[in-house]
């Protein structure tokens, strides 16, 4: 049996969320091209069908499988660094493919450990540690913490071989603040499996998905937090529901219940639906019954957008803030908002509206950008490269 490409997750694998959708679609891209890949992560998460997934125990109290700083984490790395440590002395990886800057430094320290094996350090940072922490507010009242996780951050971001980054903003990130050298960055966007690209039937999708047919259909996809940008988003729905009653909003992703009590709390339950969490199978589906769709993502962690590739893929307009990573994936293919406010978000969703005779040539640009830079083909040739496989 050929050696195998160890990939270290240090986070609840899976779930239906971004950072684990990456990690599985690199995965995937991989085992196409014939590669054997384990994954060792914690012992939450879901297994998936044809991959090889390793976890520690279940940690008593840690249940939290949405984004975000948990304190179990630290155990949980803890122990997964000795997960990762047994199994490349058993499996003999060639290389150690750590995701997060916690996947990376562990990768680090076992290759250091099991030097003669001369296994390759690979870290996968789809945004700064300091700036999602921030960006979520962790740590507000704690600048020094702060601090000491940047200072964390720059250490790390040096120590491996080869660093993939799945933005602009994180790869400049890299480069600028972390000083880390050009010719070991990578950047390598996230990738949309071709089931996205089938044509789906509006009507019947939202027939079973019971959204209303009569409706202008906003969707958006993803962690419903604050640090994701949902707050604004909201607060531009209760703006739209008093001058565009027919306007309708998913809302698909978890955790609810905050989002729930605030919709009831503003009198919003009969221009939104809340699905809930659904598996990342059925994504191409919900995408389906919408008009349009919306990120509200500010600048921050600097991490890219996978949901807009998926947007982009099944064809939908996107309604986003203009920042570099949206930019990039998206060039003059969207409706940017002229601001990063909530009446900024309400004004491009009215142009997108506005402009329905758009949308076809808009969708058939993004499915071929898509296509062309952001498959699993490709993925996989850049991965090879990186690994020098």
């Amino acid at each position: 049996m050929s050696q195998p490409i160890l990939h270290i997750a240090p986070t609840p694998f899976f779930a239906n969320r971004g950072c684990h959708i990456r990690i599985l679609n690199e995965v995937r891209s991989l085992q196409e091209n014939g590669l054997r890949v384990i994954i060792c992560t914690y012992g939450l998460g879901e297994d998936v069908e044809g991959v090889d997934v390793r976890r520690i125990f279940s940690i008593p109290g840690y249940t939290k499988t949405s984004a975000g700083f948990s304190p179990y984490r630290i155990i949980a790395d803890f122990f997964l660094f000795f997960l990762v440590l047994k199994t490349a002395f058993k499996e003999c990886p060639t290389v150690l493919h750590g995701h997060l800057h916690e996947g990376g430094g562990i990768g680090w320290i076992v290759s250091r450990i099991l030097f003669w094996r001369k296994m390759q350090v690979v870290m996968d940072v789809q945004g700064s540690l300091s700036g999602e922490l921030e960006a979520y507010g962790y740590f507000r009242n704690f600048p020094l913490l702060l601090r000491f996780f940047s200072g964390v951050e720059y250490l790390i971001c040096r120590l491996p071989e080869s660093i993939v980054c799945s933005s602009p903003a994180s790869h400049n990130f890299l480069l600028s603040r972390c000083a880390v050298a050009a010719e070991k960055v990578t950047l390598l966007a996230d990738v949309v499996p071709d089931t996205f690209f089938q044509i789906r039937d509006k009507n019947i999708m939202r027939q079973r998905k019971g959204v209303p047919q009569e409706r202008d259909v906003v969707i958006y996809t993803g962690s419903l937090l604050v640090g994701k940008g949902v707050d604004i988003l909201l607060e531009a729905v209760e703006e739209i529901a008093t001058i565009h009653p027919e306007w309708f909003f998913v809302f698909l992703g978890y955790p609810v219940e905050w989002l729930q009590k605030e919709v009831k709390s503003r009198g919003l339950e009969q221009s939104v639906l809340i699905p809930g969490e659904v598996s990342y199978l059925q994504l191409a589906e919900w995408l389906a019954v919408a008009d349009i769709a919306v990120d509200p993502k500010k600048s921050g962690s600097g991490e890219a957008s996978g949901k807009i590739l998926h947007y982009m893929a099944t064809g939908l307009p996107v309604v986003c803030f203009e920042l570099l990573n949206n930019r990039q994936l998206l060039e003059e293919n969207c409706f940017y908002a002229a601001d990063i406010s909530p009446h900024g978000l309400v004004q491009a969703m009215e142009l997108a509206f506005i402009n329905r005779e758009r949308w076809h040539d808009i969708g058939i640009k993004a499915q071929t950008r898509v296509a062309d830079f952001y498959s699993a083909t490709h993925a996989g040739k850049i991965l090879l490269e990186i690994y020098n496989i």
